[in-house]
């Protein structure tokens, strides 16, 4: 593997690593470099859905208590919350969602979801996260959305609390495509303003966005730009550009998605100009089949064709169990395949950092938190055969 490459992935986002010896001294054996470890990046995820993130074991805690029917082998409840290998559609993604959303159905275990889930990404390395779920599919056994809510906000907070807050994230509440749903949508953009900026920092527009069309949706973002609330929306996914237009006109900062934008020069010209960052999935795009020409494997997978054309994008994991990943793991896979440099790997957590739901304070603080953590792992790359090699670091 090409060492400036493995350099400047142990550095980080927004770093870059140079180091000599002193010519006084004679040189030591060069180094045994790490191979790609995206681990040791200040990871983020910005597009993470909470109903397909549930680890296995809290689904079986989590029925316990909603006194949910599952099956008694850990493999066979896997079955139930895994994308099979043979998904053919967005549509056929979303039925793994079925059994969560029946587990999350009380206060206690939708603050136990969100607790658990920021507890798992500060161990996976993750430094922010925005973690987001639709309150109107948590109502069956009676709850309001604003009960909904005000336990994911106490989960959030106990999650934030078991590490020692070192991790930062905040809630975005999906509004949800369907029939027959413009109240609880609007009940929703009411609860996102009336919680904003206490946990909650974003409305979204998730669901089958083939069977209801974003052109359904004027409206209802209308009232949220009405509100104040800021969004985001899917569009792109298992629609055109014309999602993705209207989402924009609507006032959407950023695109869940919108990987079917890779090959319209016209739309990656208007992200650009806009400034609206895609926030990509590459597993759950290609297990929904969300790139028309029949795209398969990672191989092919259109990042490219973004980063070359200078379009502000992420990598996220959209849903770590039900896609079997993390966002450590997409980097991997990405770079794996051929397609990613580490170079572009730091560009896009800057994208993240700069794109996500905050005050320009809060991404400054993110920003200098991510380089500290680079700094560290810097200096243990640049030591070696105790011999000091000097360092220096640029952002």
């Amino acid at each position: 593997m090409n060492r400036l490459l493995a350099a400047i992935l142990i550095c980080g986002p927004g770093m870059f690593i140079s180091c000599s010896n002193n010519d006084n001294v004679t040189p030591a054996p060069t180094p045994v470099l790490e191979s790609f470890d995206a681990s040791k990046y200040a990871l983020t995820d910005l597009h993470l859905h909470l109903d397909g993130s549930l680890s296995l074991d809290d689904a079986i805690h989590m029925a316990a208590i909603e006194g949910v029917d599952i099956p008694s082998g850990r493999n066979e409840i896997k079955k139930l919350l895994v994308c099979p290998d043979n998904c053919e559609s967005l549509n056929d993604y979303l039925k793994c969602f079925d059994s969560p959303v029946k587990m999350m159905q009380s206060r206690e275990t939708i603050a136990y979801s969100v607790s658990s889930l920021v507890q798992r990404l500060y161990a996976q390395g993750l430094i922010y996260a925005e973690i987001r779920y639709a309150p109107q599919l948590h109502l069956r056994k009676g709850l309001t959305q604003d009960e909904v809510v005000a336990a994911s906000i106490e989960g959030l907070k106990a999650g934030l609390a078991a590490c020692s807050n070192g991790i930062k994230a905040q809630l975005i509440l999906c509004c949800m495509r369907g029939a027959d749903n413009d109240e609880l949508n609007n009940e929703t953009i009411r609860m996102a303003k009336k919680y904003l900026g206490q946990g909650v920092c974003a409305a979204d527009l998730a669901g089958a966005e083939a069977l209801f069309p974003t052109s359904k949706y004027r409206e209802l973002f209308a009232y949220a730009k009405e509100l104040g609330v800021p969004f985001t929306i899917h569009a792109g996914e298992a629609d055109g550009v014309e999602s993705m237009r209207l989402a924009i006109e609507y006032g959407a900062q950023r695109i869940g998605h919108g990987i079917r934008s890779w090959n319209d020069n016209d739309m990656k010209a208007l992200l650009i100009q806009k400034d609206i960052c895609l926030t990509l999935c590459p597993s759950s795009n290609l297990q929904t089949k969300a790139i028309v020409d029949g795209v398969a494997n990672m191989s092919l997978y259109p990042l490219q064709a973004f980063l070359s054309a200078g379009v502000p994008v992420c990598i996220n994991t959209d849903n770590m169990t039900v896609s079997n990943t993390t966002v450590a793991q997409e980097l991997q896979k990405l770079y794996d395949a051929g397609i990613l440099t580490a170079e572009q790997a730091k560009l896009m957590v800057r994208n993240a950092i700069r794109h996500a739901f905050l005050n320009e304070a809060e991404k400054e603080e993110l920003l200098q938190l991510a380089e500290h953590r680079m700094i560290f792992f810097s200096k243990k790359f640049v030591n070696s055969h105790n011999k000091l090699y000097l360092c220096s670091v640029f952002v």
